[in-house]
């Protein structure tokens, strides 16, 4: 039997993972505690999406939290050596929320992970085991690279190498400011190297950008692109952050980051590390975003300006994604920014999400 193993999977990344790959698994298995809802509100609930995944046919549901290690161990136990493949999504996304309860936010992200290579390594070690990581392990170093202001985003210097590809993995990480988040991700990202470059473990950790989609519950402390779109759609306001909205990010659609672990799955390469983003041509600044969510509720969106930045906050990150490629080039992103765009505005507009809409539109 071959086994599919999703940590997170009512978030996100782990509900698209589950809906793509279902059907090449005798039987997936979802691990989430709902623990997005505690984080967040009832913004950030995703238990609408763990209804969802009941009803496919070979997803069987664990509600175990990845702190407890004797759970976890217990979940990995039961299925042993027929897991072929661990995709951990599962998180504490948020620099604010991690900044208020540190010790909470390392326990989620840091050891959490380390509970779940543990117990890989004991009973199905020759899975292959993909890691969930984040650009943020960086901090704000980029900040230290020759930036350009322009009209509506800040922008790498022409000369300099990363403007037409982006920042590869070549990137440092230290003499930086790093939020609690990065460091708990960093913990986590370095632990699960060493199980493959030292143990020989097929793990792969994906540093991802932006991961947006259609299905994000994105909130004010996560989730910038979601969030932007929920609002826009509810007719409430949106705040901007510091640096005249002009940060640029690149987004990557969930369902294209699934399908870069799939092809890792195929051919994994123990300890590697990739970039994994939409690359320039998804890129866009807040104000950009604005203005792209504008035309697609066909109205202006009341936008509040906060002078200071957060804490280590990026001016400009786009991911250069060309080493994966190299080494799997039968990848490639399927969703632009526009589609995107189109598939949230088309989920936040449905008659589901009228609710939704009333509730955000009320505060």
């Amino acid at each position: 039997m071959d086994i599919l193993v999703i940590t997170g999977s009512a978030g996100l990344v782990g509900t698209e993972a589950v809906r793509m790959l279902a059907p090449r698994f005798d039987l997936v298995v979802g691990i989430d505690n709902g623990m997005r809802r505690t984080l967040f509100g009832p913004d950030g609930d995703v238990s609408g999406n763990a209804a969802e995944m009941a009803v496919i046919p070979n997803y069987r549901h664990h509600t175990a939290d990845i702190r407890d290690a004797e759970s976890v161990d217990a979940v990995l136990r039961t299925y042993g050596s027929d897991i072929k493949l661990i995709i951990h999504t599962a998180g504490q996304p948020s620099h604010d929320w991690a900044t208020e309860r540190t010790l909470d936010d390392f326990a989620i992200n840091a050891v959490g992970t380390m509970n779940l290579l543990e117990a890989a390594r004991r009973h199905c070690f020759d899975a292959t085991f993909v890691y969930t990581s984040t650009n943020k392990v960086y901090g704000d170093i980029p900040n230290s690279l020759p930036l350009v202001e322009l009209d509506t985003r800040w922008e790498f210097h022409p000369d300099h190498p990363y403007h037409r590809h982006g920042i590869d993995e070549s990137m440092g990480l230290d003499g930086t400011d790093r939020t609690f988040f990065g460091v708990s991700k960093l913990s986590a990202d370095l632990a699960a190297q060493e199980y493959g470059r030292h143990l020989g473990m097929k793990v792969g950790v994906f540093r991802c950008s932006c991961i947006t989609g259609p299905r994000h519950a994105g909130v004010q402390l996560h989730g910038f692109l979601s969030h932007l779109v929920r609002t826009a759609v509810a007719g409430g306001g949106y705040t901007i952050f510091g640096h005249g909205g002009k940060q640029v990010r690149d987004n990557i659609d969930a369902r294209d980051l699934v399908r870069m672990f799939w092809h890792f799955h195929l051919d994994p390469r123990p300890g590697a590390v990739y970039h994994a983003g939409g690359g320039r041509e998804r890129s866009c600044s807040v104000l950009e975003a604005v203005a792209k969510c504008e035309e697609l509720v066909g109205r202006e969106i009341p936008v509040s300006y906060a002078p200071e930045a957060r804490f280590a906050d990026v001016k400009c990150w786009i991911t250069d994604t060309r080493r994966f490629r190299r080494h799997y080039p039968g990848w490639q992103p399927e969703h632009g920014l526009d589609d995107t765009l189109e598939s949230m505005h088309a989920h936040w507009s449905s008659v589901d999400a009228l609710r939704e809409r009333k509730v955000l539109a009320h505060g």
